[in-house]
This record gives C-alpha cells, sequence and structure tokens, in this order.
C-alpha cells in the first residue's frame, strides 16, 4: 500500500520540481524590462509626451514612464536640497537648462537631456547632453545666410545676449552695415519711431532674435503698419527655442520672409513622427532616442557612451562630444510663403562653404543624402485621369485596367513624363485614378477625393495630370514647378452662319445709316438755304424745298440730273456731298459681296462676365473642381453673381469635362473650364468658340507625396526642359491653330443665289407699287379739284408775246390746279418762245 502510494506521489513531486525550476528564470526575463522613470521639467512639454512616449516605447520595446519635476527652483541650499531629492528616484532628466538639475544630476550620474540653449559658462560634463544648438551655431547660420543672399545693410532686433551673439558675428563683417535695436520693457512703445529711423537711413534687411514672441509679434505688427513688409525689404526671424510663432495673419501679406529654426525634418527615415511633428515634438523624440540609445550601452563609462553616439533623428543627425556638446546642427529655413505647406530649406554646419551650408529649397534628409542614392530605385507609381490634351487614349481605344506593360495614353503630359524618364532614368507605372477626380476637399466624413486623396492613402508617388497649385491641396501635397501658366475661359457652340433678306444693309451698321440720312437732311436744307441768297435762286432745282431735296438725293444714288449750280456756295456744297457720297459708296461697294453672301448671328457676349448679365444661355463648370472653388471665394460682384444662379440651377453643373463638352454641342449652354483643354476642343472643331480672355491665371504642376524625397529632381528636370524649349515644342504639337474655312472667302467666288439679293428686288417692289399709289392718290385728288373750281380751268395759251406774262403770273398763283400744270405751263411758255424766234428769223431773212 505504501508503495503504491509512493509511485502515486512521484509524478506530482516531480512536476513540482520542474515548475521551481523553471519559474525563476522566467522571473528573471521578465524583470530585465524595467520601467524608466524620465524626469519632465517644462509643465508645457508634460503634456506633449503622450505621442512622443507612445512612439518610442513602441520602437524600442522600452517601457518610459514621465514623472513632473520641480520647475522653478530657486538656487539656495533648500532649493538644492529638493533637486537632489527629486533626482533620486528618476533615471534622467529632461527639458530646459537649469543649474541646479546640472549639478544634481552629474552627482547622481544620471544624464541630463537639454532641450534649450545652454550657457557659455556652463562646465562640460558627460552628464550634460546638450540637444539644442548654442547661439553661435545660430550667429554662423545667419551670416551664411547673410552671405548667401548678398545682404548689406542690416537691421539686427534683439532681447536677449544670445541676439547679442549674433550681432557680434555681423558687425565683425567689414562689408556690412549694421545696426541694432535692442528692446525691452521700457523701449516697447518706441519699436515703431525705432523703425521709422531705421527706415529713413535705409536698411533694408531686418534680423529679428527675440525670446519673448510678443515682443517679435509687436515688431512685425508695425513693420506691417509701416508697409516695410514690401519690397525691397527683407526680414529673417530667429527662433531660438521650441516656442513656434503664429504666423498665419503675416501670409497673405507677401512679405519676403525666413523662418531660422532647429531641424524637424519628417522625411528622415529615422524620425518616428511621420506627420504629428513639430519643433517640441521632434526635439523631445530626438531626447529620449539619445537615452534609450545610452541605456544600450551602459557596460561602459557615460563618457564613452555619449562619444560613441551616432543615430539619425528628427532634428537631424545625433552624435555628441564625449562632454556631451553636438558636433553637428542643421537649422530649418522656412520661407513664409510655404508657411501653409511647411515645405522648407535647410542649413547644415559641416559643409566647408556657406553656398554649401545654405539649401533654400531642400530639407535637411534631402540634402544630406538621407534617402537612397537613387531615389528611383523601384517604378514610380503614377496616377492619371482622361483630360485631353493633357491625357487621352491612343486612337480612342478603351484603357484594360492590369495591361501596365504598354499603357494605352498619349497627349502632352505623357510626352513630358517620356521626357523626364530619360533625363531621370526612372521606370514607372501608370493607372487611372477611380473616381477620375483631381481631388478637393469634401465635409466629414469623406475628406479628400480624387487623385489627392490616391497620393495621401499612398496608393501612388504621382498625379499625372495639369493641377492647379492651391493653398488647400498643398497643405495634404507637394507639386513640382509648373510647367505651364492657364487661365480660366468660356466655351460655347458658335452661331451658325445665315442669310438674310436684307443682307445689302449689313455693310454699314444702323447708326450709320441715320447718320447718312440726317446728313442727306442738313445738306438739303443748307443748299436750299444759300440757293435763296445766291444768284442760284431761279434755277429749277432750287425753285423750292422739294426740289432741294430731290437734287441732293440724285446724287447720292447717282441719278442724271440736268441743270448744275452755278454761285460758288452752291457748289461747295454740292462738291462737298458728291466727295461724302463717293466715300460711302467706295466703302459700301466694297464689303458689299461679303454680306450678300454670309453673316454671323451675334450672341451678345464677349467675356465671362458678360453671362452674368444675360438669359439665353445655361452656364457652369464641373461640380467640386478648383474653379468651382474660385466662384465660393471671388470677390468680384460678376462672379459672385454667376455663383449665385448656378447654386441655384444645380442642373448647370456637370460631374465631368466630357459632360460639359456633349451639353455645349447641344446648343444654349457656355462651359466655363480650363483655358488650354478648351482652346484644344476649340482647335478641333470648328463649331465651338472660346468667349474673351482668360481670367484666374494660375500654373499648372505635377503633385506628388507629401515630403516625397524626389519632388526636387522633377522639378529641376521640368525647368530643365522649358529652358531647353522641349515643352513649348510639345505644347506646338498638341494645341493647333483652328483652321475653319472663312464664309466671306467664299463670297468672291461663289454665285449669289436669289436669296441673297431678294431684299432688292423686295425694294423695287415696294418703290413701284408706293409710286402707283401715289399716282392714283394725285389723280383723284386733281380730278376732285376740277369738279369744285371749273371756273379755273383755261383754253391752252396761243401762239403769241402777249400770252408770255400771263402764263408767268398763273405759274406763280396759289389756286393752280398743281405743280404738274405749272411745270406744263413753263414748257408751253418755252415752245411759243421758239415759235416766235423762227418767224422772226424768216421774216429777217426776207429783209
Amino acid at each position: 500500500m505504501a508503495s503504491d502510494l509512493f509511485w502515486i506521489k512521484l509524478p506530482c513531486l516531480t512536476c513540482i520540481i520542474l515548475v521551481w525550476t523553471i519559474l525563476p528564470s522566467s522571473m528573471t526575463i521578465s524583470s530585465d524590462r524595467r520601467a524608466y522613470n524620465i524626469g519632465i521639467l517644462q509643465p508645457s512639454l508634460f503634456d506633449l509626451m503622450d505621442v512622443v512616449f507612445e512612439k518610442v516605447e513602441n520602437s524600442s520595446g522600452q517601457t518610459l514612464n514621465r514623472i513632473q519635476v520641480l520647475d522653478n527652483v530657486r538656487e539656495n541650499y533648500r532649493g538644492y536640497r529638493k533637486v537632489f531629492s527629486a533626482t533620486k528616484s528618476l533615471d534622467t532628466v529632461l527639458g530646459p537648462y537649469k543649474k541646479a538639475y546640472a549639478i544634481a544630476t552629474e552627482k547622481s550620474k544620471i544624464p541630463f537631456l537639454v532641450t534649450s540653449i545652454t550657457p557659455a559658462q556652463q562646465r562640460e560634463t558627460p552628464f550634460l547632453i546638450q540637444l539644442f544648438p548654442d547661439a553661435t551655431v545660430f550667429a554662423d547660420a545667419v551670416l551664411d545666410i547673410v552671405n548667401y543672399y548678398q545682404y548689406t545693410s542690416i537691421a539686427v532686433i534683439y532681447d536677449s545676449i544670445e541676439g547679442a551673439v549674433v550681432l557680434e558675428k555681423l558687425l565683425m563683417q567689414p562689408s556690412k552695415e549694421v545696426t541694432s535695436i535692442k528692446i525691452n520693457d521700457s523701449v516697447t512703445s518706441q519699436v515703431k519711431q525705432e523703425l521709422k529711423a531705421i527706415r529713413d537711413n535705409r536698411f533694408t534687411n531686418f534680423i529679428i532674435i527675440c525670446k519673448n514672441r510678443t515682443i517679435a509679434d509687436l515688431v512685425l505688427t508695425e513693420g506691417l503698419r509701416l508697409s516695410m513688409f514690401s519690397r525691397p525689404y527683407t526680414w529673417l526671424l530667429v527662433n531660438m527655442g521650441l516656442e513656434e510663432y503664429d504666423l498665419e495673419k503675416y501670409v497673405d501679406s507677401r512679405v519676403n520672409m525666413t523662418i531660422v529654426a532647429i531641424t524637424a525634418d519628417p522625411g528622415s527615415p529615422s524620425c518616428i513622427l511621420g506627420e504629428d511633428i513639430s519643433l517640441k515634438r521632434a526635439v523631445l523624440s530626438d531626447a529620449l532616442q539619445v537615452y534609450v540609445n545610452l541605456q544600450r550601452n551602459l557596460n561602459v563609462s557615460m563618457r564613452s557612451a555619449v562619444g560613441n553616439l551616432d543615430l539619425q533623428g528628427c532634428t537631424g543627425h545625433l552624435n555628441f562630444t564625449e562632454f556631451g556638446k553636438r558636433s553637428e546642427f542643421s537649422l530649418r529655413l522656412l520661407e513664409l510663403r510655404n508657411y501653409r505647406s511647411g515645405k522648407a530649406g535647410s542649413w547644415t554646419s559641416v559643409e566647408d562653404s556657406f553656398k554649401r551650408r545654405v539649401k533654400p529649397s531642400q530639407s535637411y534628409s534631402i540634402s544630406r543624402g538621407m534617402v537612397s542614392g537613387n531615389v528611383f530605385d523601384r517604378p514610380i507609381r503614377i496616377t492619371t485621369k482622361i483630360e485631353p490634351p493633357f491625357v487621352q487614349y491612343k486612337n480612342e481605344s478603351n484603357y484594360q485596367s492590369g495591361d501596365a506593360s504598354v499603357h494605352p495614353f498619349e497627349g502632352l503630359l505623357i510626352d513630358i513624363l517620356e521626357q523626364l524618364a530619360k533625363v531621370l532614368d526612372f521606370r514607372y507605372n501608370i493607372t487611372l485614378v477611380p473616381d477620375g477626380k483631381f481631388g478637393s476637399l469634401k465635409p466629414p466624413p469623406r475628406g479628400w477625393t480624387g487623385m489627392v486623396r490616391v497620393l495621401k492613402d499612398d496608393k501612388a508617388d504621382v498625379a499625372l495630370a495639369p493641377f492647379q497649385i492651391t493653398p488647400g491641396r498643398s497643405a495634404v501635397v507637394d507639386f513640382t514647378k509648373p510647367f505651364m501658366t492657364k487661365g480660366t475661359t468660356v466655351m460655347v457652340r458658335r452661331p451658325e452662319f445665315k442669310v438674310g433678306h436684307f443682307q445689302f444693309l449689313r455693310p454699314l451698321s444702323k447708326y450709320v445709316w441715320i447718320a447718312i440720312f440726317v446728313a442727306f437732311v442738313i445738306v438739303s436744307l443748307v443748299l436750299f438755304g444759300v440757293s435763296r441768297v445766291n444768284t442760284d435762286r431761279q434755277a429749277k432745282y432750287t425753285h423750292n424745298l422739294r426740289a432741294s431735296f430731290w437734287y441732293i438725293w440724285g446724287t447720292l444714288l447717282r441719278g442724271s440730273l440736268c441743270g448744275a449750280p452755278k454761285a460758288i456756295s452752291s457748289r461747295t456744297i454740292s462738291s462737298t456731298w458728291w466727295f461724302f457720297s463717293l466715300i460711302i459708296i467706295s466703302i459700301y461697294t466694297a464689303n458689299l459681296a461679303a454680306f450678300l453672301t454670309i453673316t454671323i448671328s451675334s450672341i451678345g457676349i464677349n467675356s465671362a462676365a458678360d453671362l452674368a448679365q444675360q438669359d439665353i444661355l445655361q452656364y457652369g463648370t464641373v461640380d467640386g473642381s478648383q474653379i468651382e472653388y474660385f466662384f465660393n471665394h471671388t470677390k468680384m460682384d460678376h462672379f459672385q453673381k454667376m455663383k449665385a444662379m448656378m447654386s441655384v440651377q444645380p442642373g448647370w453643373m456637370v460631374r465631368t469635362v466630357k459632360i460639359g463638352f456633349e451639353r455645349v454641342m447641344q446648343g444654349g449652354y457656355a462651359f466655363i473650364w480650363d483655358s488650354p483643354t478648351i482652346r484644344h476642343l476649340v482647335a478641333s472643331d470648328c463649331s465651338l468658340m472660346e468667349i474673351g480672355t482668360p481670367f484666374d491665371l494660375k500654373g499648372y504642376g505635377l503633385a506628388v507625396r507629401k515630403n516625397a524625397p524626389y519632388l526636387e529632381k522633377i522639378s529641376l528636370a521640368i525647368l530643365k526642359l522649358i529652358d531647353e524649349g522641349v515643352v513649348y515644342r510639345l505644347e506646338g504639337k498638341w494645341w493647333r491653330r483652328q483652321y475653319c474655312p472663312d464664309p466671306r472667302q467664299k463670297a468672291k467666288t461663289e454665285s449669289l443665289d436669289f436669296e441673297n439679293v431678294a431684299g432688292m428686288f423686295i425694294i423695287l417692289a415696294a418703290g413701284i407699287i408706293l409710286a402707283l399709289v401715289v399716282c392714283a392718290v394725285e389723280y383723284i385728288v386733281g380730278k376732285l379739284r376740277a369738279k369744285v373750281n371749273p371756273s379755273k380751268k383755261r383754253e391752252p395759251p396761243a401762239n403769241n408775246t402777249h400770252n408770255r406774262n400771263s402764263d408767268l403770273n398763273e405759274a406763280n398763283t396759289p389756286d393752280m390746279l398743281g405743280d404738274i400744270q405749272v411745270y406744263s405751263n413753263h414748257i408751253t411758255y418755252a415752245q411759243e418762245n421758239h415759235d416766235a424766234y423762227k418767224r422772226y428769223s424768216e421774216y429777217e431773212s426776207r429783209l
């Protein structure tokens, strides 16, 4: 029984021994990963540590505890005792320089990671690790920038000892004219007067070095009020701390300003912050990375461990001397025009000349070659959309997704892409964007659409499309240098050519016809007036006012008239009218052939602004496009009115350019779009026309991922193609001039149809009918007068001289039957005189 019990207990004892053997080793392994207590000095830093600690812990596998320690410590015995007591439970201290903590950490043999400028008089020690550059580094950077941009007259505005270090560096340059203003609480109210004095002395380059952000903002505000933000003034704002300046309100002033601060480069491969980067977070992240690497080298002395540090961080290259002083520094150069996009240049301390140290257009990671030597070591992923003539199908073929070996596209951008591939030696794959959009920001949860969304989601490297470079898009993607300048214009269907019956009136406008009629009346009156007082008063064509009108009208129409004026004044009027008639008829005849053949129906619109004043055509653009964004934010009255109409009439907007083109072809619609695209469509279709000149001029660029390492290379290659004339030659290939036959040219060779001259026959028929009507009226009126006054009817005059005076007197009496009878009497009188003269001649011959 006892033996059976033994064999039953034996396996249990064996299990207990095994567990006892294994358990201590497993406990030992877990105890190796202990938590490190990190004391945070500055409360504002403590609030930013969530994201930074999480990313550092994930990347290093260490556990880091944040402990907030005393910040405001008096430098006396009690203060030092408090600091010594606080550091006993800490593994490191992180924050701005404090003398008490520098002493305490050295005595406690723990590192003090300093995130601010360390005073020059501080004794060097391997436990004081200076992550921040000192004032002399900033002074060297400012001097390099001054030399790079060739500043000669410089005004330094500062409020601390660090600013004085920079000023001293500049004063040592004999070729520079330097003045300075030290601002403190007592002279704050005199900033305006000081700036005026500097301006009056013709200083144009200003350097601001102020720890107090309020003072710096005061100086900038006064400079703006004094109109010192325009050319030729330049501003250099030096930030020697972690507090970033809020310069949003100065962005739209177009001031030439550059901000100098410690590097915070999210493009660095070793920066773990990504898009969450800021100046404070970049420094804190590098400080924690330095501490984590120090903990991996505890088997050597602190001096050796610090001297052996060599890693890349968000603020640049992290390497130190044996006494904790950073060996290499880099600063960020941010131009104010790129303030919203964040695109910045760099300055590094390791190059041998200032021209190589200052890189205004290259970030630190690009300038230092931290990306791979060949940034095109893999095929570039390109997304695009169909936008003729930039990108279009070859021979209108359909695109088959997955066929990446030979793409089915052609166009200007495809040609430019092929040229870039030759220059930069890269391969590429092209795919179409799913939604066919450029990209616009929609309300949550949609966010960005189109190619911008594809780039933002890292599904493509380059967006090959004619992108308008705007601040909104620049915030999420980067753009290359513009390869073309474009505007916005309007496309409509060309009015049809049509012929009218009264085309012969078209060579002269209605105002000219009115002016000719007025001139006819005035000249007739003047001729009648001067003829009544000169020697022409007995001439029959000026016998009365009606005769004068008839004479002038006859000479205008080249009628055959008997008689001519004899008086000088009458001849002057007549000859002037003949010359006027000659010129008018010559001009009319010269243009008559073309106007008899065709006429262009005018739509009464000469520019995009005219669309707001008419109700004949509907108009619109692509929904969600950058042109719609322009209409939404413009301050011009006519464009605001157009936007209101497009908003009220949602059917006026279209989803794609193709739909807009189809609506124009149907008629009654004006499509508002980019001028290069419209000019391409107009050049290939004679039924379309472009209205007015382009407005809202902007640049076309290619879009790439934010902080892409190949952005600068592509931009420089585009500029090279522009300088060599390659882009201009390719534009000529895809934008040909519109060649449409001119109907006026046909008028010189084609015969006229009856409809072309029908108006003249209508005028002739109307004249005949009017003459018959007038003749009938005169005949009836004459008959009626004869019945009313039968006693006035006389026999024809006898053939003697006695009747001459009576006929002349009767011709002037108001009771005559009319002007026709008067004219008949004059003829009879002339005949009598002729007969009397003939008889007298026969009688004289007989004698």
